[in-house]
């Protein structure tokens, strides 16, 4: 999908309009075709006489005829009235078991209206003719069982609200792992919707976590996420906007009781996990959330509340003004080793308050991601590893970004000095503008043309060994303002 320097303001967000039986309408609203027309002006003059002919048969004497004619008008107009809903209510319905498609589909979908999400085998985003430059409508392909021909249903993507789509493709991306998209979703861009200001948030953060490590490995139950208005907490939280979604887990711009904007994420564990390792994961999320609840640093965004309701975990977190490193650098390149060790030196105060604290929390997800440089040049550590643990532990999986994490990380043994080559990690992503790769120790190559001074800093963090590294961020910090008092000193002589 799309990273969130592709996200977009959306004025209004749609509803997702729930319906009985623990299903959700999908609206969908094409064009208002041209036969539609031609079908609607030759039928209601029909009816028009109809109705002139039930209220004749009313006010005349009773005859057998009338009667029966009255029936058949009122048959006509009852047709009438089911075709209007046909025409102009147009939804797909999503259930658990699978997808019930509009009327209008009937013809196209060989008289079948509703198919399991098993049947659903390949999602394919294409062009419907060759006048147009890209993309225009999703081709849901069907197939039952021991049947030879696939049943094509395709989609406008014009006809289904930006929200919506995306809303429709996760829950295919939930309950229908199995269906192939072509092209992969990491090639289309379906736009997210986001609120002014919120540019920091990337969607890969955290609700990709969810949906690759519970969507596709436990099959939860249809997940649909909140929208504007919808209230938490006895109606403390009002939701304003999605800002990002995943199969399993979403992210909302929301203001608390007091009109002050935060942010809430949202994730949902599938009943069918293994209960020892739900149970497990509930109590470590529980207990790291307490815990990242009582930091109280600058330079870190604070985490208001945490909890359970209606069986979907929520975490309240600060809202930061600001832009991820990861974005600030594909707008503007890598960067100089003066503003790099700026920021190493800030992200290594915010590690030395973290290890300093009794046990130690330990980030586990240091990366360019999670770091957002505010408008007065400062960095606010913006995610904690804590839900990365908790899908770890549920999953039986090791949850991160590979080319951050050590190798003690992969091994399930993460200790403080793992966060220092994350930092490593970091600091060679700013300078080169490529995410450093996974296992090796980072070293700015000769044939780059970039500075390769901070080379011996990069190597001590990113060594494989923990005994290699810096023994602690204190002796971290230490070394880059001796390396930054080294350069202005350095540059005064040159003056």
């Amino acid at each position: 999908m799309s990273e969130s320097d592709s996200l977009k303001k959306h004025t209004v967000a749609p509803q997702v309009s729930p319906v009985q039986g623990g299903a959700f309408e999908i609206a969908y609203t094409p064009d208002f075709e041209t036969g539609n027309r031609i079908v609607l002006k030759f039928t209601w003059p029909i009816v028009f006489f109809a109705l002139a002919y039930v209220y004749i048969a009313l006010i005349e004497p009773f005859s057998l005829v009338g009667c029966i004619g009255g029936g058949l008008a009122l048959i006509l107009i009852a047709s009438y009235l089911v075709l209007l809903t046909i025409l102009f209510k147009k939804y797909f319905v999503l259930r658990q078991w699978g997808i019930t498609l509009p009327v209008t589909y009937l013809a196209a979908a060989s008289g079948c209206l509703r198919w399991s999400w098993t049947d659903l085998n390949q999602v394919v985003f294409s062009r419907s003719s060759e006048g147009f430059r890209s993309a225009d409508q999703l081709v849901l392909r069907f197939q039952h069982s021991g049947s030879s021909a696939p049943v094509n249903i395709h989609i406008r993507l014009r006809d289904i609200d930006q929200l919506d789509l995306k809303k429709f493709v996760y829950a295919i991306v939930t309950n229908a792992p199995h269906a192939v998209f072509e092209p992969p979703l990491d090639q289309v861009g379906i736009e997210l919707p986001t609120v002014s200001g919120i540019k920091h948030l990337n969607f890969h953060s955290f609700t990709t976590m969810w949906d690759e490590e519970f969507s596709t490995r436990y099959s939860p139950t249809l997940f649909v996420p909140m929208s504007p208005g919808d209230e938490l907490r006895n109606g403390a939280i009002k939701i304003s906007e999605l800002v990002a979604c995943g199969g399993s887990a979403a992210i909302y711009a929301a203001k608390n009781s007091s009109g002050e904007p935060i942010i809430v994420k949202e994730a949902v564990i599938p009943k069918n996990s293994p209960d020892e390792l739900k149970a497990k994961a509930i109590e470590l999320f529980n207990r790291e959330a307490l815990l990242l609840s009582k930091l109280d640093h600058p330079h870190i965004a604070k985490v208001f509340d945490h909890f359970v309701e209606n069986e979907h975990h929520y975490e309240v977190l600060e809202y930061i003004d600001g832009l991820d490193l990861r974005r600030f650098v594909k707008e503007r390149g890598p960067q100089p080793e003066d503003f790099v060790l700026n920021w190493a030196e800030q992200i290594c105060e915010i590690l030395d308050y973290l290890h300093s604290q009794q046990p130690p929390v330990i980030h586990r997800d240091l990366t360019p991601d999670n770091l957002v440089l505010r408008v007065d040049g400062q960095l606010v550590l913006i995610d904690f590893g804590a839900a990365n643990a908790f899908v770890g532990t549920a999953t039986g999986t090791m949850v991160g970004k590979q080319s951050y994490m050590p190798p003690e990380q992969l091994r399930g043994k993460s200790v403080p000095q793992s966060d220092i080559y994350s930092l490593g990690g970091t600091c060679y992503f700013l300078l080169t503008g490529k995410d450093p790769t996974p296992l090796e120790a980072s070293q700015i190559s000769e044939n780059s043309g970039l500075p390769m001074n901070l080379n011996p800093l990069l190597a001590r963090c990113t060594a494989a060994e923990v005994e290699a590294r810096y023994a602690n961020s204190r002796e971290l910090l230490q070394d880059i303002r001796r390396l930054r008092q080294q350069r202005v000193v350095a540059a005064a002589a040159e003056t």
